[in-house]
């Protein structure tokens, strides 16, 4: 073993002899080019250059991505509406609440009355959320301030370069904060390439709650889901009314799925729950009552003057043909006071043939003055007493009642009032049905006997085992 290790550490020791021969153990010093103004001004720009090369090839794999992408067969607006484009001004636009009246026509032209009689009223209330969609989103105009952005870059490259070109003999001082002049504008640069490319898209949400009360109890919901493409993600539409103690009440679900929507109609009357699927080459243009509505905010606030046909549904869920006409802006009278106001005439079509018409005038700034269906018994009106200035529409004055409202005489004074009345008719009807308080006690009597692990749903089942007559909805 030893004769081994004595072999291994002279080849070992021949082997760095024959390293020192060749000088490979000597130190040596490298010598360092001083860059010149030129190189440094080069440097940025092949920076410049290579990530507008990173952009374009992220920009050649969205567009690979986008066919692949579920919502790739719907409808793209920009080739329907010029120009079109939503941006965080045109959001902030399309995003406020307003109330509108409905008033009955029935007997209005014949009576003494000045305005139709309300008998209800109608909340539309539209709101941005943020979510990351899974593609980015492209934005001419953002596309434009980074192009314009590049080029005053290179414009104050140059700029900044030139007089150290000219001087070669610059100190190293000078140079060094031309260097960082530079490479703070291209951080500034690649920041808002960062977040075009990773842009934070905001969807819509769309609450639409009616109700009146016009010999019978009516109303309306709608809660909608929408990109800013005003491509519905998800809605859920209710429409019913009271009359004689039956509630009729139509529902209409649609969602969308990989490649299709999914509808679904639901009837308490008839008693049908259909479902169905929609591909998207069929049902390409669809866009339901919620983006509807932000539709004609964003036809509205841009002026836009002419005429396009998409696809709606019915609230029996077949679909429909669904045609705008926009007359553009003119000069109008809104409560009492003079403004620029546009018409949007909206055609559905249905399969059988029926057509209904709809009206509708707005302000230019997005707020409706009245909408009417041709036929229809009903109209919605502005508040007489709104406001109407320029601008966007401000939001209501909102003040908690909470810690408040006692301040206020008048409310206090009726608060008591109604709590007293209340006491009495409370009072007086339990005098007038003593078997409440039989029902009562063997509500108690039950409980103490069975003695249940979950209070609630044993009352429930108590309760509704004595009225199984379906409960009413409240009077508006």
């Amino acid at each position: 073993m030893s004769t081994l290790a004595q072999s291994f550490e002279a080849r070992v020791l021949s082997y760095l002899k024959a390293q020192e021969h060749l000088n490979w153990g000597e130190a040596f010093e490298e010598i360092e080019e001083e860059e010149s103004p030129e190189q440094h001004v080069q440097a940025i720009l092949q920076e410049i250059l290579l990530k507008l090369n990173k952009k374009i090839v992220c920009q050649d794999r969205y567009d690979n991505l986008k066919e692949n992408h579920n919502q790739f067969p719907l409808f793209n607006l920009e080739d329907i509406i010029p120009d079109f484009c939503i941006d965080e001004d045109m959001i902030k636009q399309l995003t406020f609440s307003e109330t509108l009246v409905i008033s009955a026509l029935d007997g209005y032209e014949n009576s003494e009355e000045t305005v139709p009689k309300a008998v209800g009223s109608l909340v539309l209330n539209i709101l941005a959320e943020d979510a990351i969609l899974p593609h980015n989103i492209k934005k001419k105009a953002i596309d434009a301030d980074i192009e314009k952005e590049v080029t005053q870059t290179l414009q104050r490259a140059k700029q900044v370069a030139g007089p150290l070109i000219k001087k070669p003999g610059t100190k190293l001082v000078e140079l060094d904060e031309v260097e960082e002049q530079l490479r703070k504008t291209l951080i500034e640069y690649e920041k808002s390439l960062k977040e075009e490319m990773m842009a934070n898209a905001t969807k819509f949400t769309v609450h639409v709650s009616s109700q009146f009360n016009s010999g019978f109890n009516g109303g309306s919901r709608i809660t909608a889901w929408v990109d800013r493409n005003f491509h519905t993600l998800e809605e859920k539409r209710t429409e019913y009314f009271q009359d004689e103690g039956i509630i009729n009440e139509k529902t209409l679900y649609v969602g969308l799925q990989h490649r299709k929507y999914y509808v679904r109609h639901c009837s308490s009357k008839e008693e049908t729950d259909n479902r169905r699927y929609y591909s998207l080459a069929k049902c390409q243009d669809l866009i339901c009552e919620g983006a509807n509505f932000i539709l004609m905010r964003y036809l509205a606030i841009t002026r836009y003057e002419g005429q396009f046909e998409l696809t709606t549904t019915y609230i029996n869920g077949d679909l429909c043909r669904n045609h705008y006409e926009c007359t553009g802006p003119m000069k109008g009278k809104v409560n009492n006071k003079e403004t620029e106001i546009c018409k949007i005439y909206r055609y559905i079509v249905e399969k059988c043939g029926i057509e209904h018409l709809s009206v509708t005038v707005m302000t230019v700034y997005g707020r409706i003055v009245t909408q009417e269906w041709d036929g229809c018994r009903y109209i919605l009106n502005m508040n007489p007493l709104q406001y109407v200035g320029t601008g966007k529409p401000t939001l209501y004055d909102r003040k908690s009642l909470e810690n408040t409202w006692y301040d206020d005489l008048e409310l206090f004074s009726k608060y008591m009032d109604t709590k007293t009345e209340a006491e009495l008719k409370m009072k007086s009807y339990m005098h007038e049905h003593p078997e409440v308080k039989h029902i009562i006690a063997d509500y108690l009597n039950n409980i103490l006997l069975l003695k249940p692990h979950n209070i609630l749903p044993f009352t429930m089942d108590f309760f509704q085992s004595l009225c199984p007559v379906k409960i009413a909805r409240m009077k508006y």
